[in-house]
């Protein structure tokens, strides 16, 4: 009975499982039958054939006697430089082995081509007025300084401020600077000149505002010449005035009786913002009113002659009364912050600028009880109380204190102390002291929500140390509905900290007024940036650093001196150090085509350039830093210099040094180097550039019609 009901069970499972066999038998020669089969077709080589999707395949190139093996293409493409060659098949390709003779003997020219390159960009001032010696000879051309006006004359100048002027619903910035004239180490600056521009892009040279020989109190030198220090200044509107404030050597003499040729506080006036200024007969602030190092008896936190400089101003409205009131801050080393008012002065008054009726005094705090009627120091009989963050104050009752000393940096906790260049500045109930700090100068900035007061909460720090110079000086302002700061470097050609020039950059607040932090770059508002990669998709890109700040016996001096690369996650961390703007080039030799030849600055170094080193063969990034007229000078721009060439199978391109036709940049075993024996596709690169300033978006630019990439 049992083995009869086995037996059915069997005969009804069979047709069952002989359709489940039939299934999976049907199943498996569907499956053999379309596995994709894909060719791999080998040109100059061997390892092709025909290979399963997902298959490993390893080619070999045939390389002729004499010969070396450069890459492996597809349709004109590099593939890889590899030999043997192993990738994973996944679709039909024919593969070509590109040889060429040893040491590239055999490699010709290629046709010149002219790159799309950036105009405009940083510095956005450095024309219009001198050279690098004292001259006040004038070129009002409103062209940038890369184009360069119709003299090709250069103009340095440091310290910027800016004013902005609204007329009938338009406005314009002022930019200031003193004329930087130095041709060696030291600060030589014998005027201030004025700059304007009704779009932040392109500016015009206005005027040199006031000379220092038009400032009756400042130094004299044994010749009866006057020093020429016409240094950090800005200018603030107030009560239908312009007022110029600004610091020099004061003289030793004739000045006051106790003045002690130190660093003074001085101020100009004028009706209009271009100038020309008028100077006051004294200072606005004498050294002697913060500077106790003269008083044997005290030990501690002795100020330096040079403490009262770089002023800086603001007309704010936020008191009890709604009454404006003017502020200045200024300092080296150590920080004060003052009141002044515009008061009325006489023919017979010995402290005033000839031609006007008004002047600057300094607020007596304890005297004022009324913010819309405050009371002036009467400087032929009194000095302003001194007091605030210090040992030393001539009270230690706060309501007496007339300059106050600050402590701007408190709970900094990066050690960023302040240096020198304080700049007002305010915003949405907030306000902001921003100033250069450490040395070489970064910048950083400071808050507080009461202007009056002596303890200033750390910030951020805003930007690292320049590439081109030793000290920066930050002027914020805001322009069209955004906030600007214009800050400077050395990176004109021959520029270094003793021949400056302006730049400009966007300020970016959040919700809680932090600023983020401000790249240097060579591009500022105008300028777009490239990418050059190899022709395996490297980008070029230099050493990333930061510039030494507390170090002076670093090797990291200026002009500095970056080493190339090819960029690699390994050894960068900033995408920045591999964006780079194409200019006009340094040096166009006689007969050639400039447009046909190009320099190379770094987008986030700006003033230094790609550069064959002749001496050493290398290719560097450093500054045009000597004087143009010199052979050196001569030499740096044409070693900065590179043709552009059309690359291999008439893509990409080539950079043939100026200085050398013989040598070419090209990306040998993944460094960047400057030879005369690389191979065509070793020394061509593919250049993608920005649509716009800051757009972010990039197009191929190979001297054809730019198509998307």
């Amino acid at each position: 009975m049992k083995k009869s009901i086995q037996k059915i069970i069997v005969l009804c499972l069979l047709p069952v499982l002989a359709f489940a066999f039939l299934l999976a038998g049907c199943g498996n020669g569907d499956n053999n039958e379309n596995t994709q089969k894909y060719t791999v077709t080998v040109i100059n080589g061997t390892g092709g054939g025909e290979f399963e999707s997902g298959a490993s395949c390893t080619v070999t190139a045939t390389v002729p006697s004499g010969q070396i093996f450069v890459e492996w293409t597809a349709d004109g493409a590099t593939v890889s430089t590899q030999n043997p060659y192993t990738f994973t098949v996944t679709a039909n390709i024919t593969l070509t082995a590109v040889c060429r003779d040893a040491g590239g003997t055999a490699v010709t020219e290629g046709t010149p081509v002219s790159l799309e390159k950036s105009v405009g960009g940083n510095p956005i001032g450095g024309f219009g007025v001198g050279d690098n010696s004292y001259d006040q000879s004038w070129d009002t051309d409103d062209e940038l300084w890369q184009i360069g006006d119709k003299e090709g004359v250069l103009t340095y100048g440091g310290d910027p401020s800016v004013l902005v002027v609204e007329e009938n619903g338009a406005e314009t910035a002022y930019l200031y600077v003193g004329h930087d004239v130095s041709q060696g180490g030291d600060y030589q600056m014998p005027e201030w000149v004025c700059y304007s521009s009704t779009d932040l892009l392109t500016w015009t040279a206005e005027s040199i505002i006031m000379d220092i020989n038009d400032v009756p109190w400042a130094r004299k030198l044994s010749d009866g010449t006057t020093e020429l220090s016409a240094w950090a200044a800005q200018v603030i509107e107030y009560k239908g005035y312009y007022w110029f404030l600004f610091c020099s050597w004061s003289n030793p003499t004739g000045v006051t009786a106790d003045e002690s040729g130190s660093q003074c506080i001085g101020v100009a006036v004028a009706e209009d913002p271009a100038g020309p200024f008028t100077c006051f007969s004294e200072p606005l602030v004498y050294s002697t009113w913060t500077n106790n190092a003269d008083d044997s008896s005290i030990t501690v936190d002795k100020i330096p002659g040079w403490n009262d400089i770089d002023p800086t101003g603001l007309v704010t409205d936020a008191n009890e009364d709604g009454a404006e009131e003017f502020y200045i801050s200024w300092g080296n080393s150590n920080s004060f912050l003052a009141q002044v008012e515009m008061v009325e002065v006489s023919a017979s008054d010995t402290y005033r600028a000839a031609g006007f009726d008004v002047a600057l005094e300094i607020v007596d705090q304890s005297a004022t009880t009324d913010s819309e009627n405050p009371v002036v120091i009467d400087r032929t009989s009194a000095d302003p109380v001194y007091g605030g963050d210090t040992k030393n104050a001539d009270s230690s009752n706060a309501a007496d204190w007339d300059i106050m000393r600050l402590n701007c940096y408190s709970n900094n906790p990066i050690g960023n102390t302040f240096t020198e260049a304080p700049y007002l500045y305010e915003r949405d109930g907030m306000y902001y002291i921003f100033y250069a700090c450490g040395w070489r100068e970064a910048l950083a900035y400071s808050v507080s929500d009461t202007l009056w007061e002596v303890t200033w909460d750390y910030g951020n720090l805003l930007m690292d140390a320049t590439a081109t110079s030793n000290t920066n000086h930050p002027a914020v302002f805001d322009f069209g509905g955004s906030t600007y700061m214009i800050y400077h470097n050395g990176s004109l050609p021959y520029g270094s900290g003793y021949r400056r020039v302006a730049c400009i950059a966007e300020l970016e607040f959040d919700t809680d007024g932090y600023i983020e932090y401000v790249v240097e770059t060579s591009t500022g508002l105008t300028g777009v940036t490239s990418k050059i990669a190899d022709s395996n998709g490297t980008p070029i890109s230099h050493i990333n650093y930061k510039n030494p700040q507390l170090d002076p016996s670093s090797s990291l001096l200026y002009p500095l001196e970056l080493d190339m690369l090819l960029w690699a996650e390994t050894d960068l961390d900033d995408l920045d150090d591999m964006l780079w703007e194409l200019e006009e080039a340094k040096y166009v030799p006689n007969g050639e085509n400039g447009a046909h030849y190009v320099s190379i600055q770094s987008y986030n170094k700006a003033g230094l350039y790609i550069c064959y080193d002749v001496a050493s063969g290398k290719v560097i990034l450093t500054q045009d830093s000597e004087d143009p007229a010199s052979d050196a000078g001569k030499a740096d721009k044409i070693n900065m210099t590179f043709k552009t060439l059309v690359g291999e199978n008439g893509e990409g391109v080539q950079f043939q040094c100026a200085a050398d036709p013989d040598f070419y940049l090209a990306s040998v075993n993944g460094r960047l180097v400057v030879t005369d024996g690389a191979t065509i596709a070793q020394r061509t690169f593919r250049v993608q550039t920005e649509t716009a300033n800051r757009s972010g978006v990039y197009e191929r630019n190979e001297g054809q019609v730019l198509a998307s990439v």
